[in-house]
């Protein structure tokens, strides 16, 4: 009995909401008649879809073609909930959309005016809503509405999955960076296709709505795909992301031709070549060969990437946020730039970057289309190569020691000998006290991330007393030779043709740095693998001489710098690079 009575009060409630919810309903469309003196044919039916409405309207039927064309008539009829700005016919430039290609059609125009879910609209609203292209529109407004300051001319017009409003005008389509690679302005196909290689798509099972299962496996009614690319991690530029902020230095097609013709020497490759491991410390080494299944795919792929490792910046980070106000025909006033593979190129190299280059807004930054990319090759694709030799001490394999027990030693400004010129790179270096009476020590350098150019080559010594100002001090005397792969791939060992003495003695009064000579390698290495040339080092002192010269070496690095950068830091001994180091 108490149910019953139950039910007749609920009934009763029931019946008194739906009269106060039809009272509300009915004064708000009194409310927009006066404010928008509506055109009542632009009134949607409550028991239609989204799709019948926009379709059945005449003043939509430019809009409602646009639709169908995109696919967009299917979706707008289903169950899942949208809102939708519909541009009045006259309003837009309907030939122009019309004639984008059906991709386009979608991503820039139909999904720029459709979002999910309801967004209806009353009394003051400031409100971000994300499309479904993923971009952030500003609704705002009081009693008179605009989105993305286009003008609402008849808002909140119900359907069975949704609400749409009618707008004076289409909404501006900003593409990001990522979609700016294409060639829809600028001639970009070179840079574009080598990007959108990597593209992928992947479900995103949280956006998309899920149907039923069948046969174990989970269906969906709505399913909801983002791009994926793998270069987005590999350097560290998610220039896809609309809550974003990046600078993209974008070259044409020209500039990415005489680019290309430029860093390919830089990466010679061989079918197959030989090296000596570095897997195992002393002299217990073996000959390997190493086989490149596509030596032109290899290269193709390497020299691509060179090109874009630098392109990108976070204007968030460091001196980078001097790019945000930065526009075409300024000159760039910037200690330095940081791109997102952490290279730190410094003020006058970084103001080349954008002599001549024009700028385009994109709603996570920008890009400067540029007709040349102004790199020196040391920055980027050449970058000089510094082997430490407390690397002895890790797992990277590229310091073995021979005929020695290695110690490793630290210094800091504080405690060096004030006598001793110089500065150890790291705060650390490697010493190489013989193992007996009758022997010399000797050290490995492996060279990691070698290109096929000319290096000089030159190594850093440390005298012994550069923490104390008593200890005795003798000089070093040593020789140097290079293994590598020759032009047919066969392991040249031993190699001392190109330096320029046969042995070399260090200075007591400094750390010092020892230009043995210029080398030119005939293959590459990068991309190959964990395989390397390298630089041994011998101590030698006879028997005869140990009173004159220190067996012992103390070795603070090896450099590899590219001949360019030797030749350049002659003529500008002030010029400031990011030095390199392994």
């Amino acid at each position: 009995m108490k149910i019953r009575i139950w039910k007749r009060q609920l009934i009763g409630l029931s019946f008194v909401i739906c009269h106060l919810l039809f009272s509300v309903l009915f004064t708000s469309c009194a409310d927009w008649n006066d404010h928008y003196d509506a055109d009542t044919s632009l009134l949607g039916s409550q028991h239609a879809t989204l799709w019948e409405n926009i379709s059945s309207n005449d003043n939509l039927s430019q809009f409602a073609s646009l639709l169908k064309k995109a696919g967009y008539d299917e979706i707008l009829n289903a169950t899942q909930t949208y809102t939708v700005w519909a541009p009045k016919n006259g309003t837009f430039d309907y030939d122009v959309v019309n004639s984008l290609s059906k991709s386009r059609l979608q991503h820039e125009f139909v999904e720029n005016h459709i979002a999910r879910n309801n967004y209806p609209v009353s009394g003051a609203v400031d409100q971000r809503v994300y499309t479904l292209n993923e971009k952030l529109m500003f609704l705002n407004g009081a009693g008179r509405y605009a989105i993305q300051n286009v003008g609402v001319s008849q808002p909140n017009l119900g359907s069975r999955n949704g609400v749409f409003h009618v707008i004076e005008g289409k909404i501006p389509f900003m593409a990001n960076i990522y979609e700016a690679l294409n060639s829809n302005s600028f001639p970009l196909d070179s840079i574009s296709a080598f990007f959108h290689s990597y593209d992928v798509k992947k479900l995103n099972e949280f956006k998309s709505v899920q149907g039923p299962t069948i046969n174990g496996e989970i269906t969906y009614l709505d399913s909801v795909f983002d791009e994926h690319n793998d270069l987005f991690a590999r350097y560290y530029a998610y220039i896809n992301r609309e809550d974003s902020n990046y600078t993209m230095l974008v070259p044409t097609d020209e500039a990415w031709r005489k680019a290309r013709e430029l860093v390919s020497p830089y990466f010679n490759y061989v079918p197959s070549f030989e090296f000596m491991e570095n897997t195992s410390k002393g002299s217990d080494q073996k000959k390997v060969t190493v086989n490149i299944r596509d030596v032109q795919y290899l290269k193709d792929s390497v020299v691509n990437q060179m090109l874009m490792n630098d392109l990108f910046y976070n204007n968030n980070l460091y001196d980078n946020r001097k790019l945000d106000a930065l526009q075409s025909g300024q000159i760039l006033n910037a200690d330095s730039l940081y791109s997102t593979t952490q290279t730190k190129i410094y003020s006058d190299d970084a103001r080349r970057l954008f002599e001549n280059a024009q700028r385009v807004d994109m709603s996570n930054g920008a890009i400067w289309v540029t007709d040349s990319l102004r790199m020196r090759p040391w920055t980027t694709w050449h970058p000089e190569i510094i082997v430490e030799g407390e690397n002895y001490f890790t797992l990277s394999g590229t310091v073995n020691v021979v005929e020695s027990g290695a110690e490793r030693n630290y210094v800091v400004p504080g405690t060096q000998n004030p006598n001793v010129k110089g500065h150890i790179s790291g705060n650390y270096f490697i010493e190489l006290p013989p193992i007996s009476q009758s022997t010399n020590p000797g050290v490995v350098f492996y060279l990691p991330n070698v290109r096929s150019a000319t290096y000089s080559i030159y190594v850093v010594t440390v005298p012994a007393n550069i923490v104390s100002t008593s200890r005795e001090v003798k000089p070093y005397v040593f020789d140097v030779s290079l293994g590598y792969a020759n032009a047919a791939g066969k392991n040249q060992d031993g190699d001392r043709q190109w330096t320029v003495a046969s042995t070399f003695q260090s200075d007591t009064t400094r750390v010092d740095t020892i230009y043995l000579g210029d080398f030119t390698f005939p293959v590459a290495y990068v991309g190959t693998g964990n395989y390397f040339p390298y630089l041994r080092l011998n101590s030698h002192v006879s028997s005869r001489e140990r009173t004159l010269y220190d067996r012992t070496l103390r070795i603070d690095c090896v450099i590899l710098r590219p001949k360019e950068l030797d030749n350049f830091l002659k003529e500008h001994p002030d010029y400031k690079y990011d030095k390199g180091n392994y």
